[in-house]
């Protein structure tokens, strides 16, 4: 494959089109309460804390979407799901519920972050803005997911603030602005808390024609008090495109954090639309690929969090990341290789630039340690039409071990517990055996987003403002 140099100086000229996808997860702040005093000791929590808690998107730093320590749902318990009950919101849920300490957090497109304790009933909610213009949907408002660490809630905010909260009260400790101060910034992607800083991304809100275009930032704060550190641009000053529109991915082995970015824009030097690897503790730049005009269809982006995985090849071990792309198909690089280009790549659905509509994947992937399981939109599994599928690969190559049609596209990301799989499909939460493939549970009521398994409890959102809890 051709290789086009991701240059983080790169000039791209700025380039507006209409919205055609719905994108995923993320943060927002700026504004400071004297009155709220927290502690907030330098921990650096590779996994996620409590035993069997979600406290982040994809449930830690490495954003495996794996919890190890769930085991009440599970193969046997899965078919008999039961919802426990239902909390309401003023607008769509589509952040990832998570749970920490006996509380479930969870953001919606009013504008509120919830908190809500384990039996439904609301602690509190505190109205962080949301967007009006420019947007594929009104209102827009937190379509993050939040970090709870150390009694903090970090979210972004529906007006292009990243937030810390008290979790106990929701008061507001402190809020910065992040990326363009135009109108049209946006965070759509969550945040990422480790060692007492706290990072984030932003990208455009929608690209409706006559909208403002702005340029992928990606920022560094202190967790403390909010203030910026460092800030990576995919772009040079002045230009725009490269969004940030999925979530930063902590490499715990050698200090890298991942980041895949979108929006095309016209530049004399190439487009930044790809994957990129920087030094954590700087944001120092470290390498990158982009995706070759070759591969890609109208609106190509990488709208999918990367995964981190380990496969043996030729008898030898490598550490891998991969993500898929609204062409439809899964690219996985070495991490120690990155630029060079994907060792294998895999289709699992057909391409275009409407998520929404079944086109390509933006689904965030999951590693059990042996598999990948992906998913995504419109393919074909054994001479049947399918609009939607979710496979496990082999990481070696990117064979499928096995494939299941779906009843729709899947947007959010994939969720694993104690050999189950769970997905929102079109409108349905499906659960799925992950050795076999096959289908455990299929509930069809206007779900949507990311799915979460914590303490015996499944937390989906779902498009008609209700947050809902299954119990075994």
């Amino acid at each position: 494959m051709h290789e086009i140099p991701f240059r983080p100086k790169a000039a791209i000229q700025s380039f507006c089109r209409r919205w055609k996808g719905t994108a995923l997860a993320v943060v927002g702040l700026a504004v400071i309460l004297a009155s709220v005093f927290i502690t907030f000791p330098r921990q650096h929590p590779a996994d996620a804390g409590g035993t069997g808690d979600w406290p982040a998107y994809m449930f830690n730093v490495g954003r495996s979407g794996y919890n190890k320590g769930e085991t009440i749902i599970n193969r046997n318990s899965a078919p008999n799901l039961k919802v426990r009950w239902r909390a309401s919101a003023g607008g769509t849920i589509f952040s990832q519920p998570v749970t920490a300490n006996g509380v479930v957090y969870w953001g919606s497109y009013d504008g509120y972050e919830h908190a809500t304790n384990l039996n439904g009933q609301q602690l509190w909610a505190t109205n962080l803005g949301h967007q009006s213009t420019c947007t594929p949907v009104n209102p827009l408002g937190v379509v993050s997911t939040a970090t709870v660490l150390n009694g903090v809630v970090y979210v972004g905010g529906g007006d292009d603030n990243l937030y810390a909260l008290n979790a106990s009260s929701g008061s507001v400790i402190w809020h910065t602005r992040i990326g363009d101060p135009s109108t049209n910034t946006f965070i759509w992607d969550s945040p990422l808390v480790y060692n007492g800083n706290v990072y984030i991304g932003a990208a455009t809100i929608g690209e409706a024609t006559g909208c403002k275009l702005v340029p992928g930032v990606f920022e560094q704060l202190n967790a403390s008090n909010g203030a910026i550190l460092h800030t990576f641009s995919p772009v040079a000053s002045g230009c725009t495109g490269a969004g940030i529109w999925s979530s930063p991915t902590f490499d715990t082995s050698d200090g890298s954090v991942y980041l895949s970015t979108g929006t095309e824009g016209h530049c004399v030097k190439g487009e930044a639309i790809g994957i990129v690897k920087l030094k954590l503790t700087t944001l120092a730049y470290k390498s990158s690929w982009v995706i070759p005009h070759t591969d890609r269809v109208h609106d190509s982006d990488f709208g999918a969090t990367p995964t981190l995985f380990v496969a043996m090849i030729n008898g030898t071990a490598h550490k891998m990341v991969g993500l898929p792309n609204k062409n439809g198909v899964f690219y996985a690089f070495d991490r120690t290789t990155l630029s060079t280009g994907p060792l294998w790549t895999s289709t699992i659905a057909i391409g275009g630039a409407c998520p929404q509509c079944g086109q390509g994947s933006i689904s965030s992937s999951v590693f059990d340690g042996s598999r990948l399981y992906v998913a995504g939109g419109k393919t074909t599994i054994n001479g049947t039409n399918c609009k939607g599928s979710l496979r496990a690969l082999n990481p070696a190559d990117g064979s499928f071990l096995w494939q299941t049609c779906l009843s729709g596209t899947v947007m959010g990301a994939v969720t694993l517990a104690a050999g189950v799989l769970a997905v929102v499909d079109g409108k349905a939460l499906t659960l799925v055996n992950s050795s076999s493939g096959a289908i455990l549970y299929n509930n069809k009521d206007n779900f949507y987003g990311s799915p979460s398994i914590s303490n015996g409890v499944l937390y989906v959102g779902s498009s008609i403002d209700k947050l809902y809890a299954f119990g075994a």
